[in-house]
């Protein structure tokens, strides 16, 4: 899959902010989860799911799978697939463990800072070449520990800092400007929305863009385009249309977020604990997105909360998977509410 940023379209122009006529109006989603204080249902997330093979047959769905959603962090292991095929990560020996923080939305640990400097450094780059912006580190005691150093988050602390290395380490490779990584119209995101189109059956233009938080491109398509990409980056050896460097790319990817499952996220994380707990490739995004595969039975499953809420995440995905006779802990998907005191007084569930 030869990087060839000349074969990219121009992006679609997006519809204007605050426009009365909006190009889309979704379908009404269905009840997907609750919280009960005592046995009243006291409130209520609404959101769609789908589940696909890699062949693209739809094994399970709830509500409208054709429906646009926004990706956010659940493209990063296919955003990590160029440092692979283009042959970056055999030229500056990049690790299992370092791929897998390049498919993260990490948490900001130790571990994760020194896989994302290493990978910087073996590309000949440093920390102040990261544009991903600055936040604190999710995990909680790192980011006290960062505060009472006196120090500022930098852009490293922040959970993309291991995408953003990836695709640094890319056109280190390439003989690309670093400086331009970011840019839509530039070579490497012109390949890596080719790279997610490829994944999902797209063509490139059906990739729609946004801007992330990060400030790369954001890809919206169908949530069931979602799942089928997600199967065909877990199947071993489906995928018949895709080139042989792609395909090592993908087998490559998968392997390492199945090794180092606490690289892709972190410390009592969800993606972090249902692939330790289970044999999933599992990746949450920002705004209640959700993705998982099965390698063994090469499906893929995409699931969004229609209000972004990320407490309905965990009941919602768990439910679903069950669905799919995948054996999950049973202190998963439930959370239990406490008052003041400790005391129990109500649960966030599944309606499924």
């Amino acid at each position: 899959m030869a990087p060839d940023p000349t074969a990219e379209p121009a992006p679609a122009t997006p519809p204007t902010a605050g426009s009365d006529t909006p190009e889309e109006v979704p379908e009404p989603d269905a009840p997907i989860a609750a919280v009960w204080r005592g046995d009243l249902i006291e409130s209520v997330h609404r959101g769609r799911y789908v589940v696909r093979d890699a062949r693209g047959e739809t094994l399970d769905s709830l509500g409208d799978p054709g429906g646009l959603v926004h990706l956010r962090s659940t493209a990063k292991p296919f955003q990590a697939l160029p440092l692979v095929f283009s042959g970056a990560a055999d030229e500056f020996g990049i690790t299992s463990e370092e791929l897998a923080v390049a498919c993260a939305s990490h948490s900001g640990e130790p571990r994760h800072l020194a896989a994302v400097r290493s990978i910087l450094r073996k590309a000949g780059l440093s920390e102040d070449d990261l544009q991903s912006g600055a936040h604190p580190p999710i995990h909680a005691p790192s980011s006290t520990r960062l505060l009472r150093s006196g120090e500022k988050p930098r852009p490293i602390h922040g959970n993309c800092s291991g995408k953003h290395a990836g695709m640094l380490a890319v056109c280190a490779h390439a003989g690309w400007d670093p400086a331009g990584y970011r840019d839509p119209q530039g070579p490497l995101q012109k390949l890596v929305r080719r790279t997610v189109a490829k994944l999902c059956a797209l063509e490139p233009e059906d990739v729609r863009l946004g801007g992330d938080s990060c400030g790369v491109p954001l890809f919206a398509l169908p949530l069931e385009s979602l799942a089928l990409g997600l199967a065909r980056l877990a199947a071993r050896g489906e995928a018949k249309d895709f080139p042989e460097d792609l395909l090592e790319a993908v087998r490559r990817v998968r392997d390492a977020m199945l090794a180092h499952p606490y690289m892709v996220a972190g410390t009592a994380r969800f993606d972090t604990r249902l692939m330790e707990e289970t044999d999933l490739i599992s990746k949450s995004g920002a705004e209640a997105v959700f993705v998982a595969a099965n390698p063994k039975a090469s499906w893929g499953l995409a699931l969004k909360i229609s209000d972004g809420s990320s407490r309905a995440v965990s009941p919602a995905a768990v439910a679903a998977l069950k669905k799919r006779s995948v054996r999950v802990p049973a202190w998963m998907g439930a959370e239990e509410i406490t008052d003041l005191h400790g005391k129990a007084v109500g649960k966030i569930a599944s309606l499924l």
